[in-house]
């Protein structure tokens, strides 16, 4: 064997061609996905997160085919193989048997191979391959040409790493980042006659724009044509283009047949958009949406607008707006805005199931702009609402709210102060005016690696400025009153085993005392306060009240413990279990307009329990116990199982005279290639299936069939929304999908 070792510049333009494996129609469809902000399942997951167990696509398709192991090469070092070397030519090195070129992480094999000294020149023959670490080529024989990373393979057949393959006639490469392929085919599909491929007279690739043409392409599944494109354009590999993105047609009782068809806008690489006509038959017309979207180092946003010119069923135009943006900057300052509008309060009745499935009852519209310091933080804003049903909360025009942000240092005193100023308007006759809320505080943090203790005095002082008051009320109120509060814990934590595995169990109880004399506040008015149930996660609260129109009078006590098992070996929390409740020592006089005196001196016990004691299980429950109901008032338990095959999820929600559901799902793996999905919300209260679906699907190496049947509790007058879905997908391609819905 001879073998050469040379510095040539020799850089085979085997990059490029890797841009083969992204040759898919409707690839704008993933580049208008490409900002949002939710991850896509993949069709086709692993059956095994293990490295050492195959996927479902090598079951299905079997093993990938064997790819070299490239030796490592130092810098532009350019080594050769051959079983002969013939120099007789000064010109011309020919090499023959077994010839081996290699360069970085690019190898050339020939049975024969031609070096042209004077232009760098290779012509290769016989069982060409061409490998990088993506690709593989073969074809009769290729020309090179070192210097210039231009060439041909005729005859030429690829195959990228696992996944898509094709031939063409000839691939020529323009230059290192642009090739062509006459007579090109494209398919995920393993053996001599693919379920389905993709044939174009000619494909052009272009890697440094990362965009790809296709003339005379034509789509086939089965052996049959169904879709044919003159001319194509699509984005290689994640890049983002313009273009149609798949249609959607539907049928409804409401607005009969549907067609939507979305355009995608790469207007640049931090600002696109989607232009989506969504013409409804009965309704006469068709809803233009739109969505723009921007996002920039210091700024970023969405601005949706919908129109409708004239609804046949509503009678009048149909119309809604939403932006929302987002801005930061070095110095400190940042800015937000949140704004909504609808034409009419039916629009998310009629449109919300395809709006993202929100039915709000208010609209906000806000906007504010804030200031953060090392030691404060000061933020302006001003906010309202379009109310869609029933009464807007009270308007804030404007809000301004300071903010101390100093060190806090383990046994040193910590103070600090919150500051809100807020003028309260709503268009109507009710109480309404300015409020100024003050809460200085000062703290002393004490801890050791064992125990905690932080006193805390803080004075809750809030002034108002009505008009419209009623008879009791006068224009100047106020209302103040100190808090002290003690927040207290132990940390206790043993060592031991459970068979072969050690565990550390810590115990940490904590005692929270709060203390608020009593203020008479039935004359201030309520603006935006209001309760805040005892929860196993707010223990050191020391307001029920939400916002700063009450200050509770407070005599309390909260207790609670918990406690955690942790692994030794990995560190992972196998348990987490808690409970406490709440010990008042005197009545709750404060209370909102319409509510009785609060008497019971101890609080619902509420508890949490969450396991993880496999990888496969997990569990989590909470409850709240009432003593005096000697019932329970609100609980949800939530078990959860999954392995490589089985997913099993079961929820159950309870509230006291106001919801109990119980949900269930079922992912089931049947075989490598049947899969059947259910899920079920059954509404206890009421007796009916809240939402039904069942799902059934079929994979092939590069294809998939699913059939998705699902049914929606709507109301009592029009119960379910029933739909149907079949969807094909062809596996590295896109997916074709039709749904009949008739009743949305």
């Amino acid at each position: 064997m001879i073998k050469i070792t040379s510095y040539h510049h020799i850089t085979l333009p085997i990059i490029a061609l890797s841009c083969v494996a992204f040759i898919y129609p409707f690839a704008p469809l993933s580049a208008a996905e490409d900002m949002a902000s939710e991850p896509i399942e993949t069709a086709t997951p692993s059956l095994s997160d293990d490295p050492a167990l195959p996927s479902l696509r090598e079951i299905l398709c079997g093993p990938a085919p064997a790819w070299p192991e490239l030796k490592p090469m130092e810098g532009d070092q350019t080594e050769l193989q051959s079983d002969q070397a013939d120099m007789s030519d000064k010109n011309i090195t020919t090499f023959t048997g077994k010839v081996v070129i290699q360069k970085t992480d690019t190898q050339l094999e020939a049975d024969k191979a031609r070096y042209f000294h004077g232009t760098d020149d290779i012509e290769a023959e016989g069982n060409v391959r061409l490998y990088t670490q993506d690709v593989l080529l073969k074809g009769t024989e290729a020309t090179f040409n070192m210097n210039k990373e231009v060439g041909k393979i005729s005859n030429a057949t690829y195959q990228t790493k696992g996944d898509s393959s094709g031939t063409a006639d000839s691939i020529n490469i323009i230059d290192p980042s642009r090739i062509e392929l006459e007579n090109a085919s494209y398919t995920t599909c393993v053996g001599e006659d693919p379920d389905w491929i993709m044939r174009a007279s000619t494909l052009r690739l272009n890697n440094e724009t990362r965009q790809g043409h296709a003339t005379h392409s034509v789509l086939r599944f089965m052996g049959v044509p169904f879709f044919y494109f003159p001319y194509l354009r699509f984005p290689i590999g994640d890049a983002r283009l313009s273009g149609f993105l798949f249609p959607n047609i539907g049928n409804s009782d409401k607005s009969g047949v549907e067609v939507i068809l979305p355009y995608y806008w790469n207007i640049a690489p931090n600002r696109d958009a989607t232009i989506t006509p969504w013409y409804m038959d009965k309704r006469g017309s068709a809803m233009i949406m739109t969505e723009f979207r921007y996002l920039n180092p210091e700024n970023s946003g969405q601005l949706e607008f919908d129109y409708m010119d004239k609804d046949d069923v509503y009678g009048d135009n149909r119309e809604r707006i939403h932006w929302k943006h987002q801005s930061t900057t070095t110095e400190g300052w940042a800015s937000s805005v949140n704004y909504n509008r609808v034409h009419d309060n039916d629009h998310y009745v009629d449109f919300g199931r395809q709006l993202n499935n929100k039915r709000p009852t208010n609209l906000e519209r806000r906007g504010s702009l804030s200031y953060n310091a090392t030691n404060w933080s000061v933020q302006g804003q001003v906010q309202s609402y379009q109310a869609l049903s029933g009464s807007a909360p009270y308007e804030r025009l404007p809000q301004f709210t300071f903010t101390s942000q100093l060190p806090q240092h383990d046994n040193e005193l910590y103070p600090g102060i919150k500051a809100e100023t807020v003028h309260f308007y709503r268009n109507d006759s009710s109480v309404q005016g300015d409020r100024l809320h003050l809460l200085p505080y000062l703290s002393l943090p004490l801890s050791n690696e064992a125990m905690y203790l932080t006193p805390k005095l803080s004075w809750f002082y809030t002034q108002y400025k009505l008009t419209n008051t009623s008879s009791s009320q006068s224009e100047y109120m106020s209302v103040d009153a100190p808090i002290f509060s003690l927040d207290s814990g132990i940390f206790l934590e043993r060592n031991f085993n459970i068979g072969d595995s050690a565990y550390l169990q810590t115990l940490e109880p904590q005692l929270v005392y709060v203390h608020t004399p009593y203020r008479d506040q039935n004359r201030l008015p309520v603006f935006d306060s209001g309760i805040s149930s005892f929860g196993i996660n707010d223990t050191t609260r020391e307001n029920r009240f939400s916002g700063a129109d009450r200050i509770e009078d407070a005599d309390r006590l909260t207790a609670l413990i918990t406690t955690r098992f942790i692994n030794d070996e990995d560190g992972s929390e196998k348990l987490l279990a808690r409970i406490g409740q709440q010990f008042y020592f005197d009545d709750r006089d404060v209370v909102l307009p319409g509510a009785s005196i609060e008497t019971q001196h101890q609080s619902a016990i509420i508890a949490e329990v969450i396991s993880r004691p496999t990888a496969n299980w997990y569990v989590a429950s909470d409850g709240r116990w009432d003593p005096e109901l000697k019932d329970y008032t609100d609980g949800n338990l939530r078990i959860e199982y999954a392995d490589t095959k089985l997913e099993i999820k079961m929820n159950y929600r309870y509230q006291k005279d106001t919801l109990e559901t119980n949900e269930g799902l079922l992912s089931w793996q049947l075989t490598p290639r049947w899969k059947i999905k259910t899920r079920k919300l059954y509404d206890i209260r009421y007796h009916r299936d809240q939402e039904t679906e069942y799902s059934l699907r079929y994979d092939s190496c590069c294809w998939g069939l699913s059939l998705t049947t699902k049914d929606t509790f709507i109301n009592t007058s029009e119960p379910y929304d029933k739909s149907i879905y079949l969807e094909l997908e062809l596996k590295g391609l896109s997916s074709i999908g039709a749904g009949i819905s008739p009743s949305r």
